[in-house]
């Protein structure tokens, strides 16, 4: 996945804010293919959504269906799509839980930022590949930074 550092650090610093809570967001941009048939999500935009899950927020986050489709047609729109999603972990490491995994589409990019305290401990990405939706297929993406 590509993305600015100055779009990574808005992400850290939504993270750090929303701290004990979860934050989460949608990643919008595009995707580039190679000859080699691999892809790579270029993030062009950050949207910060209000984490919505209706039981505890330090432990989970959800988008609400409306912002999501919103921002999916606003992308539309710019000619870009939804090329993935961030949140934070308050209490873990930043790699993906089951239920991360579970709702991860393929393709699509999982940013994940550990937070301890409003610190930002971790950034990790990952995907998944577009034949499978096993838990264990979803793999850890590099993380470049474009200016």
């Amino acid at each position: 996945m590509q993305i600015s550092l100055a779009k990574l650090n808005l992400i850290k610093r939504y993270a750090a804010e929303a701290y004990p809570e979860e934050c989460c967001g949608i990643l919008v941009g595009t995707v580039s293919r190679f000859l080699n048939g691999e892809k790579e999500n270029v993030v062009i935009e950050v949207v910060p959504c209000e984490n919505v899950l209706q039981g505890d927020r330090t432990e989970g986050f959800e988008i609400s269906v409306g912002q999501y489709f919103q921002t999916e047609e606003l992308a539309r729109r710019h000619h870009y799509q939804l090329v993935g999603s961030y949140h934070s972990h308050t209490k873990a490491p930043a790699i993906p839980s089951a239920t991360d995994c579970d709702f991860l589409p393929p393709e699509t990019s999982m940013l994940i930022v550990s937070v301890s305290e409003r610190f930002v401990k971790e950034v990790r990405v990952y995907s998944r590949t577009l034949r499978s939706r096993l838990y264990h297929d979803v793999y850890e993406e590099r993380l470049q930074f474009r200016y």
